[in-house]
């Protein structure tokens, strides 16, 4: 009869991938034999991605990852993410939660305190030689799951554990400056940038993922002392996603009322400039703040100036060219049709993905009565007729005009409208059409005059009668 030890490795290993971690472990200590034949696919499953927060332990763990002499070379794609304790009055089960909590929130303010977080990720980067991938989260995603959990931060699962209370994401209920919301994303994405540069590990793909608040334009300040550390990872870097919030920005003025400042997003466009080899760019705005956000794009959309006539004004960096943008992806905004159509004829010659994704088109003036223009309909009409834009890949998701919902006509089998549309291919000009033909905004229902009502209803009664 066959046995573990006998049967195939592919059976083996389907077996393996539906047990709970616990006993998976307690399976590669049963014999020699069976580690040595999972020990690729465990080495896969468990130490291609793995995600840590800025706790000591955390941190530890991954440094001894990076001591290991095989484990260092199957990591690739590292997340730190913004698991951290909170400094506010908490109901603990008995003293040893209590104990353990209060001490991890010690441990982490000394962490952040002292700059001990970005000696650490130094040394873990110098001797991950196959990193790839570095990312920032606020959030566990679902994507992988185990145990029934999805993905979690090195050592959140054990102290929820042992002190029955979890860590916060992005907390801002604390009395540290350094675990402070905005100001804490702004600090990680800053050392781990400047970690990655004193390690001289230079991953192509760097993402940044927030669902709570983005990274403020401060955070992508470049001072003299990291530069020259910094700007070889950015320039060797190819993949950026962002999550940016421009809000915070203070209103000098010159003597004569001028605005000292007028450039939103000042620091991302020096600290774009530095990024020349960038293929895809994916950039999640707060979509409140709709004047700084168009101004940014406005600029992201300007030709490059001649050398000649560019500028050395500190507060109003040159646009940028990124000639190799391959794919772009905008979203969380509202802009005018203008600005989108300015920006991607601008990348057209060498763009080949666009995502357009929680998008508002808005116009300042209100059309006339009787009115109804759909601007997403002109948008796809103009995107459509822009020479030499050969998209392979369109998608286009829970837009809105002028706030009001838009979708895209009853879905096959089903009642509720689409809401997105994806594409993939060369045919890109009966996407077009597609796209003109179905998009529908939801204008409101005309209001009812109640005098008109009573008319009716007086008519009816006449003709009853």
């Amino acid at each position: 009869m066959a046995s573990l030890l006998t049967i195939p490795l592919e059976l083996l290993v389907a077996v393996s991938a539906y047990l709970p971690t616990e006993d998976l472990g307690s399976l590669r200590l049963t014999c020699k034999q069976v580690e040595k034949s999972l020990y690729e696919w465990f080495s896969k499953e468990f130490f291609t991605k793995k995600q840590f927060m800025l706790t000591h332990k955390s941190l530890q763990a991954l440094i001894d990852i990076s001591r290991h002499a095989s484990f260092s070379k199957k990591l690739t794609h590292v997340i730190i993410a913004t698991d951290m304790y909170e400094h506010v009055p908490l109901r603990f089960r008995d003293e040893d939660s209590a104990t353990r909590y209060v001490t991890g929130y010690e441990e982490q303010k000394t962490l952040l305190s002292l700059g001990m977080d970005r000696e650490m990720l130094t040394e873990a980067f110098q001797r991950l030689e196959n990193l790839t991938t570095v990312g920032i989260r606020d959030f566990n995603a679902h994507n992988r799951f185990r145990d029934g959990k999805g993905w979690t931060s090195w050592g959140s699962t054990t102290v929820y554990r042992e002190t029955g209370i979890p860590l916060k994401f992005n907390s801002i209920s604390t009395y540290m400056p350094e675990m402070q919301g905005t100001y804490f994303v702004s600090r990680l994405f800053s050392n781990v940038l400047y970690a990655l540069g004193r390690a001289n590990r230079n991953p192509p793909e760097f993402e940044v993922l927030l669902c709570h608040q983005g990274l403020s334009d401060t955070a992508f300040s470049l001072p003299d002392f990291v530069r020259p550390a910094v700007e070889p990872v950015l320039e060797k870097m190819t993949t950026l996603l962002l999550n940016v919030s421009f809000v915070g920005r203070l209103l000098h003025t010159h003597t004569n009322g001028q605005t000292v400042d007028p450039n939103a997003g000042r620091f991302i466009r020096q600290f774009l400039g530095c990024t020349p080899n960038l293929t895809h760019l994916r950039v999640n705005f707060e979509k409140g703040l709709v004047a700084h956000n168009e101004s940014f794009l406005d600029w992201l959309g300007q030709p490059v100036p001649t050398i000649s006539a560019r500028t050395t004004d500190w507060f109003d960096p040159p646009p940028i060219a990124l000639p190799f943008l391959k794919r772009l992806e905008l979203g969380q905004l509202s802009v005018p049709t203008n600005t989108t159509v300015t920006l991607v004829t601008k990348f057209t010659s060498t763009l080949e993905y666009l995502s357009l994704w929680r998008m508002n088109l808005y116009t300042l003036s209100a059309p006339p009565i009787g009115h109804k223009p759909n601007l997403w309909k002109d948008l796809f009409e103009r995107l459509s007729k822009i020479p030499q834009l050969n998209l392979t890949h369109l998608k286009v998701g829970m837009v809105q005009q002028n706030h009001m919902f838009v979708d895209f006509g009853p879905g096959e089998g089903r009642a509720a409208p689409l809401k997105q549309m994806e594409f993939s291919g060369r045919d890109t000009d009966k996407f077009w059409s597609d796209l003109q033909e179905r998009v529908t905004v939801q204008w409101p229902e005309p209001m009812v005059d109640a005098s008109d009502e009573d008319e009716d209803d007086e008519e009816d009664v006449e003709d009853a009668e």
